[in-house]
């Protein structure tokens, strides 16, 4: 609002989002917030910033990704079993060099 104080919103640093599993990442506890200070020191509440008319902060995680038609998978399927390798296995990232993949059983 024209009265409101000028703000100064900070992000986390992508360091903070990342966890030790490359292929996981976290949320810490406050990944943004309002500040009066330029220098992000004195951090606000979220009530003090919405008393001050600061807009709420709403973190949105989109993941997207993209495919090949089936066929495509098949015919890399094929060729990987006509080298020799399981399929049905992780033979064939560990033989390129990627680490195994474990996917948890309990998804939040």
């Amino acid at each position: 609002t024209d009265n409101s104080p000028p703000g100064y919103l900070f992000l986390c640093p992508l360091a903070e989002l990342q966890a030790e599993d490359p292929t996981c990442f976290r949320v810490p506890d406050r990944p943004a917030y309002w500040s009066l200070d330029p220098s992000g020191i004195d951090r606000l509440s979220v009530e003090a910033a919405e008393n001050l008319g600061f807009p709420a902060i709403e973190l949105q995680i989109k993941v997207f990704g993209k495919s090949w038609d089936a066929s495509v998978y098949g015919g890399i399927r094929q060729f990987h079993q006509y080298k020799g390798f399981n399929t049905n296995s992780q033979q064939v990232a560990l033989e390129m060099g990627y680490p195994p993949v474990q996917v948890p059983c309990d998804w939040d």
